[in-house]
């Protein structure tokens, strides 16, 4: 009888597939027949009236399993002795959009380095889905940030088409150091299924940035401030302590304090790591009571950003003291004596 091959998986169970009859040209015992089929599919043959069967649905069909199965349905009769006939007849599973999209993580976590190019790949994602033509077929979006709405798009995009993550600006990691996606994959089944997966953006640091000197503060003027210094300062004695700080992060942020220049060298140390200035030594009668020095200050990224700082010292017990020193302070006469190369 005529039948249809293609069955939809996930079909319920006692759904007819085929109506079989059987015809055996004897008579008496010798036309009585029975049927059946072989053991391990998910089918069975059921009596209805006389030589009549039907073929009907006994399993559970899920063609991303098994997708194709082939029935051999065999008749014998009761003659003696008896005599058999068999024919098969080949199942072919339909598909249906019962999966949803799996990505091949739970989650994602990627690095990017700051100041990357714009347009550049920052991820790859992946979601599959075992279903079969558009039900299989899958399309991927951003669904949600903790970006705000209006920068989410100036920050990043997803290929629909494919699974790959694009930065649309260059990244600053003093700006923003990690944001969060959930990227959602949906197949093009109807109705559509779809699933979620989370993307945390990590931005790397890149040396960019130089220290900045915080003190010693220039004046309003732009010249150096000074600091008096007793004149019977002991060696050790802690004159100052330049102040530097960097907006980059971990060694590229971890700055070391340099003598470059000085009035009079030996007298001052600088502390590497601290920027304490402190006296060497104590003040002898033929060092000069005005002292200037300059001290860089470098990170330690590769290469490495410096900056300088200039301390004006005066020995002086008072500030009366000290102010004729100052009233007599004039620039080198070497324009080029403080630039730093």
């Amino acid at each position: 009888m005529p039948f249809s091959s293609q069955i939809l998986e996930g079909s319920d169970l006692g759904i007819v597939i085929a109506l079989i009859k059987v015809r055996d040209q004897d008579s008496g015992q010798n036309d009585m027949v029975t049927c059946y089929i072989q053991e391990g599919v998910p089918f069975k043959l059921e009596f209805t009236s006389k030589n009549y069967y039907k073929l009907v649905i006994d399993g559970a069909l899920d063609r991303e399993q098994r997708a194709e199965y082939n029935v051999t349905i065999t008749t014998t009769d009761k003659g003696k002795p008896p005599l058999s006939y068999s024919t098969s007849i080949t199942l072919h599973i339909r598909d249906v959009n019962d999966n949803a999209p799996v990505f091949h993580q739970a989650s994602y976590v990627v690095h990017v380095a700051e100041n990357n190019p714009p347009g550049a790949s920052t991820a790859q994602v992946s979601a599959s889905d075992p279903d079969l033509g558009p039900n299989g077929h899958v399309s991927y979006s951003i669904v949600a940030s903790d970006l705000e709405p209006r920068a989410l798009s100036s920050y990043v995009s997803v290929s629909a088409q494919s699974d790959v993550v694009f930065a649309q600006r260059a990244f600053d990691h003093e700006q923003l150091r990690a944001f969060e996606l959930t990227l959602q994959a949906r197949d093009h089944g109807s109705p559509a299924l779809s699933a979620n997966v989370s993307l945390r953006v990590l931005v790397g640091d890149r040396n960019d940035n130089a220290p900045r000197v915080l003190y010693p503060a220039l004046g309003p003027d732009s010249s150096a401030l000074f600091d008096m210094v007793p004149r019977a300062a002991q060696p050790g004695y802690l004159v100052t302590k330049v102040v530097a700080v960097d907006a980059d992060s971990g060694h590229n942020a971890w700055l070391s304090y340099h003598v470059l220049q000085a009035s009079e060298p030996g007298l001052f140390s600088v502390g590497l790591r601290t920027g304490e200035v402190r006296t060497a030594r104590a003040l002898g009668d033929r060092d000069a009571a005005r002292q200037r020095l300059l001290v860089a200050v470098r990170d330690g990224g590769q290469p490495p950003l410096s900056a300088t700082a200039t301390l004006l010292l005066v020995f002086a017990d008072s500030l009366q003291e000290a102010l004729p020193d100052l009233s007599d302070h004039c620039e080198p006469t070497d324009p080029q004596a403080e630039l730093q190369f």
